[in-house]
């Protein structure tokens, strides 16, 4: 499956992403949900911080080129699937229900969901990322380029029932996609913004290309993420 996807390393503007999807046949969006609250305030799941809302908004304007044959989808989150209402909202698109997808959810990458939890529970978060970002392997996580392979095979598979997808999902799948298939090499004091994540064209052929789709060029542009 990686070797099958072709690759654009330039980052793509989400503002420019309507134009792009008109001379493509399928277009599909994955992005990291906007900024959330803490974890450490002791949930798993949080909500987003105002702020973060705006952002999302913002970051629905700028797609709103897309047009009414669209589907929005989320991992099942609150972050997430708050972040695709906000981009509908700001966007004026048709409002529509958000499409569950627990494909991209976050306890995709995990061998053993509960490793969640009790990875949060130590606070070694950073320390697994760490190892994680340098060798594409960690204890308890599937490896890189084999996740990376099952997450494109259902995103470029699935017959999706519209021409055009956005899924909020997470930093570390959109990371993933990015790094397996050399579009964007990151570290975590260079981690997947919020808003970032992979753009996926279909073109003539049926190949597909993917990029690195940001809210504007400072592509590089670190949260605090471990919060």
């Amino acid at each position: 499956m990686l070797n099958s996807i072709a690759v654009n390393r330039e980052p793509v503007l989400l503002g420019d992403i309507p134009a792009l999807a008109d001379g493509s046949d399928r277009t599909v969006l994955v992005l990291r949900h906007s900024i959330r609250e803490s974890l450490r305030a002791g949930s798993v799941d949080p909500d987003l911080t105002p702020e973060g809302e705006e952002l999302a908004r913002r970051g629905g304007r700028l797609l709103s080129g897309l047009g009414d044959d669209i589907l929005f989808a989320a991992s099942p989150r609150i972050r997430t699937r708050r972040t695709a209402e906000c981009m509908m909202e700001g966007g004026g698109f048709p409002r529509r229900e958000v499409r569950d997808c627990p494909e991209l959810g976050d306890l995709t990458i995990f061998s053993r969901p509960v490793d969640f939890e009790a990875m949060l529970r130590t606070r070694n978060t950073e320390n697994v990322m760490r190892e994680y970002y340098s060798t594409g392997r960690a204890e308890g996580l599937k490896d890189m380029k084999p996740f990376a392979a099952e997450l494109l095979t259902y995103l470029t598979r699935t017959p999706f029932p519209a021409s055009r997808t956005v899924i909020i999902s997470h930093d570390v799948l959109a990371m993933s996609i990015l790094s397996a298939l050399g579009v964007r090499s990151f570290s975590v004091d260079d981690w997947c913004g919020y808003l970032h994540g992979v753009l996926l064209t279909r073109g003539p052929g049926g190949v597909w290309t993917a990029a690195y789709a940001v809210p504007d060029y400072d592509a590089g542009k670190k949260h605090r993420l471990f919060v």
